[in-house]
């Protein structure tokens, strides 16, 4: 061990990014999904812990009426006895496929399927079975190898979100570990994630402007033949942050907002459509 010693970027050779598979989706086939060509996707989380599988369902019902693109599962969400992965799955799924039919939006299901490591792979194909429209899995849990294969299965081929429990540790130190761009960046894009989520500034975290600048380059600047991925800054945020996030951010992200969007008010479908429509009015223009 070394002291002064911090990875800061990587420079990757093709000879190496040939033996990762990449991104399948990345920014481009994610918007495919949804619909929505241009402006910043909107994400937000099911929670809190300890509701009900059917509880959950009705929460996910009513916020892809309200026109939200992805509706991710809460990274705290596994398999506990009140909420089975199982039924879970199959309700939120029935519910958000219930929801586009009646809006025609395509808001996309993606429960967390971090797992250990001889579970995962099956629930992955359970939540494709069930209608996910893709997965979260936190690589500083599962490992980035469950990642990379999870990526690189031609039969399961949904998209992937990288969530960062557990990878803080790796950044703490200015002039040791890893930066933020190659934790939050460059090693989720390697894996195969087609977007990466992170703490933003501001929030209730420590990640400066800086970091999240770094993130987004290792998101999206050049690597070999790999599609740029979403950033994702999250934790903290609020309907009120979204003038400050746009203009820090530009249209090529998601951004996802979980408890500030319970909080805005009681009628959960009208603060979902408020989050979409203020990210239309910010990015000028409508999308279905």
């Amino acid at each position: 061990i070394r002291d002064r010693i911090r990875v800061v970027h990587l420079t990757v050779p093709d000879s190496l990014l040939q033996q990762f598979p990449g991104p399948r989706f990345g920014q481009t086939g994610l918007r495919r999904l949804v619909a929505v060509d241009s402006r910043p996707l909107l994400c937000t989380a099911l929670k809190p812990m300890g509701l009900g599988a059917a509880d959950l369902a009705g929460l996910a019902h009513q916020i892809a009426l309200g026109g939200v693109d992805i509706i991710k599962e809460d990274h705290g969400l596994t398999d506990q006895p009140f909420a089975r992965f199982s039924e879970r799955v199959a309700r939120c799924a029935k519910a958000i496929d219930r929801a586009n039919r009646q809006t025609g939006y395509r808001c996309l299901y993606v429960p967390n399927i971090t797992a250990p490591a001889d579970q995962l792979l099956g629930r992955a194909y359970e939540a494709k079975r069930r209608g996910a429209g893709g997965v979260m899995v936190a690589p500083g849990l599962a490992g980035w190898d469950a990642l990379r294969l999870l990526a690189a299965d031609e039969q399961f081929g949904l998209p992937i979100l990288s969530h960062p429990a557990m990878l803080g540790t790796l950044v703490l130190g200015a002039d040791q570990g890893l930066s933020h761009e190659v934790v939050f960046g460059q090693l989720p894009r390697l894996a195969g994630a087609d977007a990466t989520i992170f703490v933003n500034f501001g929030g209730r975290f420590p990640f400066s402007q800086q970091d999240c600048r770094g993130i987004v380059r290792g998101a999206m600047d050049p690597l070999g033949s790999y599609p740029s991925i979403f950033p994702v800054p999250a934790g903290g945020m609020t309907l009120a942050h979204l003038p400050e996030l746009y203009r820090f951010y530009g249209s090529q992200v998601i951004f996802l907002i979980a408890g500030g969007l319970y909080a805005a008010g009681p009628d959960l479908a009208a603060s979902a459509a408020q989050f979409r429509q203020q990210v239309e009015n910010l990015s000028g223009n409508s999308e279905v």
